[in-house]
């Protein structure tokens, strides 16, 4: 029996230095939500889900480029049913003028709905999203774009909605100089080529919705690539509630057992004592 040194209060301080460790970090790990609170808790995870959390960025900013893309194209086909309705009403009054019953009067009303449409038509063109040029015309030189449709950098092109063949310049003329429906053959001639541009603009609203389309099954595939993504890293990271609230509450039993056999462990050397009486 010794009295300078205390090896069971020694030893039992030395576990009760532990269990209060075990208990900070459930405390830690319940306030936080992670199962990793410090990197050496899982150096391996940490680099794992670091990398996964980049990925699920990537595939956050690529899903909301998309869909601007999206937004973009559905105005675009705003705009070009627009036109083709007008385009329809357009071949509609070319055809009533070319009626050789109808006299100069009616052919001269037929010009001027046909001239309102012709300037809707003609300022459709030049029309934005965002600073962004929604067809190509001659003078803008808009060209097809690339759109950027997954995490690793795969790049999709949008082909541009194309005003600027000839098919588009013979039908739709300038404010003021608009096609003549004011004779018979002026009117067919119109007709023939406001037919013409109404075909291409249908093929025109075609290809926009095979580009949603495209977006649309790349957006699906994101979606079910991040749910997928997020889950794999909630396994990494995310602590079970239920396995560390009883892991506390074992922590904090042997901490209040701990100390009070600490007290006991402190009380041996009292035995000395009565043996120096």
């Amino acid at each position: 029996m010794v009295i300078n040194s205390n090896f069971e209060a020694q030893r039992t301080a030395d576990y009760m230095l532990t269990n209060q460790k075990g208990l900070q970090k459930s405390l830690s790990r319940l306030s936080s939500g992670s199962k990793i609170v410090s990197v050496a808790d899982d150096a391996a995870g940490v680099a794992v889900s670091t990398r996964m959390e980049s990925q699920l960025r990537r595939i956050e900013a690529v899903m909301t480029g998309l869909s601007t893309v999206t937004s973009l194209t559905q105005t675009q086909n705003g705009y070009l049913k627009t036109v083709t309705d007008a385009l329809a009403r357009m071949s509609e009054l070319a055809t009533l003028a070319q009626d050789y019953t109808k006299n100069s009067t009616d052919r001269a009303l037929y010009q001027k709905e046909y001239n309102q449409l012709n300037e809707l038509v003609y300022e459709t063109q030049s029309k934005q999203f965002t600073g962004i040029h929604l067809f190509k015309t001659l003078t803008n030189g808009y060209e097809s774009v690339s759109v950027t449709i997954d995490e690793n950098g795969e790049q999709f092109t949008i082909p541009p909605v194309d005003f600027s063949t000839s098919t588009f310049t013979d039908a739709i003329k300038a404010p003021g100089s608009e096609n003549s429906l004011l004779t018979a053959e002026d009117a067919q001639k119109t007709a023939e080529s406001v037919i013409k541009l109404l075909d291409h603009a249908n093929q025109e609203r075609t290809g926009i919705g095979a580009i949603q389309s495209r977006i649309e099954y790349a957006l699906t595939q994101l979606t079910t690539s991040k749910e997928n993504l997020s889950n794999a890293k909630s396994r990494i990271t995310d602590v079970n509630i239920a396995q560390e609230t009883t892991q506390f509450a074992r922590n904090q039993i042997l901490v209040q057992s701990s100390a009070q056999m600490l007290r006991e462990a402190n009380n041996l050397p009292q035995t000395a004592l009565e043996l120096l009486r």
